[in-house]
């Protein structure tokens, strides 16, 4: 979930500021209201709210409404004079000098039903007392006593229930400080108990309790005098959608149960009422469930013998490793835990709870998957694999999936006697709420085992280990782009015959590729692309039509109305003739591809920048404002080369766009801090890793950052094979959203300024009149009419545009 779905942005700054001066003027109490007891696994997240909130706000300054909203009448009873309390406890503490210090303001009812205060390390102890104020409890843990806390309130009157974690002396000193802070301090419960843990480091935790006992002055010996003010139990959902996150610590009740006591004291109903009777807060019909609040998870896993966590990997034996996906706590994870985030917001809930794919993934050994169980805000279910000790390095890969979506990548590597090193490798950047689903991901690259690979995952979930040996990557990749290119640069070559070179190396690997998953989607499908920027796999070139048996066929006749239509003709009689080669075969032209690029560190934009309207964190519907550069070597050709197709120079880009050319980066740079464009469009001329514009204004890629896009969710970067560099993370779209671009446009192959200045103007047309139109197009769509535009007019080089980032970002008015 994210943050603008749970609260406006504007709101969140007004509570933050709110919450600020709150602390300086006065300590911060946080009451968890009785409605979260009816929440699914409430008693789970009561637990967890107490063991956290109560390390950073203080003990007694957390606590829990009564689960049942009865108000019992404490018995009066005579006491030998005003201002004592009585108190009773197990017979093994008298022998501690019990209430030694504090016997003027305590007395001893060890024969007494009616107590003000009861000290005990079981329920079971205490079933004969009828009545005590406050009761404290005390051991190991709070797990065997968790189950009766709400009980207390109708068996025992009590008005509070706390838990203190020390043995039998130090309750003894526990409650002897207390008590002192009390009568010497004259401060009410909450912050003596606040107090004696500032002081001694005795954990305590108020299991559930009144406010008005936690808040007033010297309440356990008059009665209550001064009460602060209360905080409103209203206005807050009778029951939420799902649970808070359920693991703590052994001191904390993170085992609420639904058991009921099973003994009633002589005051209670014969049956307790309902739930509706009796919650003070009002139950209202509301139009949808409010969801819970947002929650920061992490990808965790364990190597273990046993119980055993280990941190080494042992030399011998057998190793179980667990993953998991859970909720990240300061307290337990640590504040400096950089660990990227789990991309909640790639996760399409349809439901409660998600069934999600773990698949590891080792070289030269078949992959093996689990599933794991994650609920919409908790903790999931943990996969556990086994691997064996003393078999040389360790390199895995585990992958998570959500169907044929890839969610995040993570690595566990180590060696027999080193040390254990687990990090998140990927995180794919946020997308459209209402996402598409895919037919097939690949994540491509070239590090797993120091082996190229391709792992694919079918729209069922299953996981596909490809190894990829470096001569057929190198040939795959230099045999496309090299037909590729000499249909572009090329004035006078036929396309008939390069298109058929193309197609028919891209049936050949898809043919490949369907031998692996035998429901490889077609032409028409939609693919994830995950690569690393050094790992370049031809995709768009996949030939999924009936290839032509001779090597001189022709295009398809009608090609030009298919490729105007975006649809090609259903039961086609020249398709499946097999004498003409039909251009929406190609699956970069009919199907829709999210291409990715990924670094090991990189970082994502998980939220949007505060001011920024909400629909603009999926929704561009603004790219009017764009600013232009373009190096002087994009005019540089002859009418004669183009013709008869359009002549595009850099004065008819900027007459069509009624943009000026920026001249230089100095410019450019000063330009941006004058106002933010929507969209960059850069007609670059690239060479040994320095772009270049004007007539030779020189920028280091290492050096491209925020201040060259600012704001900008789409960059146009057309130049020479912009979107691939032999450099690991040093291609320009790599380089361009590092800076928070979204969606950049980049040519795999060399572009010549004849072709590079029309493919930069149609773009910037396209996608500027796409912001703002009524009806939504997204960034794939958008590509693939672009493709097919420039192959009616017989041109090739629409094959070489690629986008990189979401192919889901919509475009369009709401």
């Amino acid at each position: 979930m994210d943050a603008d779905q749970w609260i406006d942005p504007q709101r969140g700054i007004i509570l933050g500021e709110a919450f600020h001066r709150l602390l300086r003027e006065r300590s911060l109490k946080i009451k968890i209201v009785r409605s979260v007891w009816a929440w699914p696994e409430g008693r789970k997240a009561i637990g967890l709210a107490l063991s956290e909130m109560s390390n950073l706000v203080g003990a007694g300054y957390v606590f829990p409404e009564w689960e049942h909203n009865v108000k019992p009448r404490f018995p009066i009873v005579s006491k030998p004079k005003r201002g004592v309390a009585v108190v009773t406890a197990a017979p093994d503490l008298l022998t501690y000098g019990f209430l030694s210090d504090v016997r003027e303001r305590l007395e001893w009812g060890g024969n007494s039903d009616v107590v003000e205060i009861v000290v005990a390390d079981s329920i079971e102890s205490i079933r004969r007392i009828r009545a005590a104020r406050l009761v404290v409890l005390y051991g190991k843990g709070t797990e065997a006593i968790s189950a009766h806390i709400s009980h207390l309130r109708e068996e025992l009157l009590a008005q509070c229930v706390v838990y203190v974690d020390v043995d039998d002396i130090r309750i003894v000193d526990w409650l002897q400080s207390t008590i002192s802070a009390l009568i010497e301090q004259k401060v009410h419960f909450a912050d003596a108990i606040k107090l004696v843990q500032e002081e001694s480091g005795w954990r305590t935790l108020v299991l559930s309790s009144t406010q008005s006992f936690l808040f007033a002055r010297h309440s356990l010996f008059d009665g209550p005098t001064t009460v602060e003010r209360r905080i409103s139990s209203v206005d807050y959902p009778s029951r939420i959608e799902q649970s808070l996150p359920s693991r703590i610590g052994d001191v904390s009740p993170s085992d609420f149960s639904s058991h009921s006591s099973g003994r009633a004291g002589a005051h209670r109903r014969s049956a307790p009422p309902s739930t509706q009777e009796l919650s003070r807060d009002p139950i209202k019909p509301r139009g949808r469930v409010r969801p819970g609040p947002p929650v920061e998870r992490i990808l965790n896993a364990r190597a273990r013998r046993g119980r055993h966590e280990l941190q080494i990997w042992p030399i011998e034996g057998s190793v179980d490793i667990d993953i998991d996906i859970r909720v990240k706590s300061p307290l337990r994870d640590g504040q400096r835990d950089d660990r990227p985030l789990f991309p909640d917001d790639r996760v399409e809930w349809a439901e409660n709870s998600k069934l999600l794919q773990v698949h590891l993934l080792e070289f030269g050994c078949d992959p093996e998957s689990r599933v794991l169980e994650l609920s919409r805000t908790g903790n999931s279910t943990t996969a556990t694999f086994t691997r064996y000790g003393g078999m040389g390095s360790v390199d895995l890969r585990f992958l998570i999936s959500d169907g044929a979506q890839i969610l995040q990548t993570a690595r566990l590597q180590s060696a027999p006697g080193e040390s254990i090193h687990f990090f998140i490798e990927n995180i794919v950047t946020p997308v459209d709420r209402t996402k598409a689903s895919f037919d097939v991901a690949l994540l491509v690259n070239d590090s797993l085992g120091k082996q190229p690979s391709v792992t694919i995952i079918s729209d069922t979930g299953d996981a596909i280990f490809y190894p990829l040996s470096e001569t057929d990557t190198a040939t795959a990749r230099e045999h496309l782009l090299q037909v590729l290119e000499e249909a572009i640069s090329n004035p006078h070559a036929a396309l008939a015959p390069l298109m058929l070179k193309l197609a028919n190396k891209g049936a050949l690997l898809q043919s490949n590729l369907r031998s692996l998953v035998h429901n490889w989607p077609s032409s028409e499908g939609r693919i994830q692309l995950v690569t690393q920027s050094d790992a370049f796999f031809p995709i768009e070139y996949l030939y999924d039509g009936q290839m032509p048996d001779s090597p001189d066929a022709q295009l398809c006749t009608e090609c030009v109305g298919c490729l105007n239509k975006g649809k090609a003709i259903s039961n086609c009689n020249i398709r499946e003739a097999g004498e003409q080669l039909c251009p929406m075969g190609f699956l970069g032209v009919s199907g829709v591809i999210e291409r990715h690029l990924w670094k090991s560190g990189q970082e994502v934009r998980p939220w949007s920048t505060f001011g920024e309207p909400t629909p603009k964190r999926y929704r561009i519907d603004d790219l009017s404002s764009i600013a232009f550069a373009a190096s002087d070597k994009a005019d540089r050709f002859r009418d004669s080369e183009v013709e008869p197709h359009e002549v595009v120079r850099i004065a008819n880009i900027e007459s069509s766009l009624g943009v000026k050319r920026v001249p230089d980066w100095s410019s450019w740079k000063a330009n941006l801090t004058q106002g933010s464009p929507s969209l960059l469009l850069w007609l670059l001329h690239l060479d040994n890793d320095v772009a270049f514009v004007g007539a030779n204004s020189g920028l280091n890629l290492s050096a491209i950052g925020k201040p060259h896009v600012r704001e900008a969710p789409v960059v146009i970067a057309i130049g020479c094979s912009s979107g691939l560099r032999d450099m690991p993370g040093g291609s320009l779209p790599v380089v361009l959203q590092r800076s928070g671009v979204r969606i950049v446009v980049a040519a795999m192959t060399k572009i010549l300024g004849r072709h590079a200045n029309r493919v930069a103007r149609d773009l910037a047309l396209f996608l500027r009149e796409a912001a703002s139109k009524p009806n939504s197009s997204t960034v794939g769509e958008i590509i693939s009419a672009m493709r097919r535009r420039l192959l009616a007019d017989g041109l090739a080089l629409g094959l070489a545009i690629v986008a990189f980032g979401d192919a889901d970002i919509v475009l369009g008015k709401e």
